[in-house]
């Protein structure tokens, strides 16, 4: 063995010690970020039939339970679970006279928990999605 060996023996297990703790890091990174995309996609998807379902409710009280019903089941369709979520709906053109163009908005807030994934952040991020959808200009019924 020569000298230089001797020198570099313990080099191999310091650069496992750096190099092993910044992989675990980005493959956690890695998995939160899936995870925060997909929450995305499915508080999108599920704004988009909960503003579609208000959209054919006849008044704005049934709008509301409409969208945040089907907001709700279309997360829990997706296994999304949220740390807390609120479903926000705009009903205030149903109080339009028929004949007249409106759109009903509803806006889906979730915090996507992350503290299982053991992150320096930890906790959780909020995402929010917001869709509209229009009124039927010639619906019948009281606001």
């Amino acid at each position: 063995m020569s000298c230089r060996e001797c020198r570099e023996g313990g080099s191999v297990s310091v650069q496992l010690a750096i190099l092993v703790p910044v992989v675990l890091l980005v493959g956690l990174l890695v998995v939160a970020a899936g995870r925060l995309h997909a929450a995305q996609q499915a508080l999108d998807h599920a704004a988009a039939a909960a503003a579609r379902d208000a959209s054919l409710a006849r008044t704005a009280s049934a709008a509301t339970v409409a969208a945040t019903s089907t907001a709700n089941r279309m997360l829990a369709q997706r296994n999304i679970r949220c740390a807390t979520s609120s479903v926000t709906v705009d009903a205030s053109e149903f109080g339009a006279r028929p004949g007249t163009l409106g759109l009903v908005r509803v806006t889906v807030r979730c915090t996507v928990p992350l503290a299982d994934l053991a992150l320096p952040f930890g906790g959780g991020k909020q995402l929010a999605a917001t869709f509209a959808s229009p009124l039927d200009p010639f619906r019948t019924g009281g606001s």
